[in-house]
């Protein structure tokens, strides 16, 4: 028999599906062709391609999975943040203790929370290194803009605050800031650590170098 017709058999053979006509036309040829018995050898030898594809493409998938969960869990710690300064911000809506709520849990919360949607666009950074280092600077103008913004919405001058004052009552008017910020001043400093660490992690789920 043509050794084209043969071949064509030989897939059907392995699988199986021909008929027992076709069957013993297929094993008498390849009993004296050589190169028909090493085709249909070659095609019946186990393949490690299937193997081989299939652990990258479940490991990618958990990858994922564990990238997608570390990314939820950040932005559910935030937003719990959040929710708890702008509660604990409610019952001080006026006073010297305006405000308080909002510079040391709300500010740095809000800030750290929106820069995680720049993690939404991880894949358009050539490595992880970059990315991390723009998460990082994404945190902190965040931030800084969400002080500034607040500064003007409690109308806090400065000017006002410092005048008449000499050298020794502005530093301590700075000090009391410091110590009345401190928790707004941690936390911000959390954040952007977490936010350096934590990218360099979400992008090494997926797969960036």
């Amino acid at each position: 028999m043509n050794c084209n017709i043969v071949k064509d058999l030989i897939p059907l053979y392995i699988d199986g599906c021909c008929s027992e006509e076709s069957e013993k036309v297929v094993e008498e040829h390849i009993k004296d062709c050589n190169e028909c018995k090493k085709f249909c050898e070659d095609m019946n030898a186990p393949s490690d391609i299937f193997a081989v594809s299939k652990l990258p493409k479940t490991f990618s998938k958990l990858n994922d999975w564990k990238a997608s969960v570390l990314q939820s869990v950040l932005l559910f710690i935030s937003f719990a943040l959040i929710t708890i300064g702008v509660a604990l911000e409610a019952r001080t809506p006026y006073g010297l203790t305006n405000g308080f709520w909002a510079f040391n849990i709300v500010i740095p919360s809000t800030g750290f929370m929106l820069s995680l949607a720049n993690w939404y666009f991880v894949r358009i950074y050539k490595n992880k290194k970059s990315f991390s280092n723009y998460s990082l600077i994404t945190t902190i103008a965040i931030t800084i803009c969400a002080y500034i913004w607040s500064i003007f919405h409690y109308e806090i001058n400065f000017l006002e605050l410092f005048a008449g004052n000499d050298f020794a009552n502005i530093l301590e008017i700075l000090w009391a800031l410091l110590l009345l910020n401190g928790i707004g001043i941690l936390l911000t400093i959390a954040f952007c650590a977490l936010s350096k660490i934590l990218s360099n992690q979400y992008a090494k789920m997926l797969g960036k170098e």
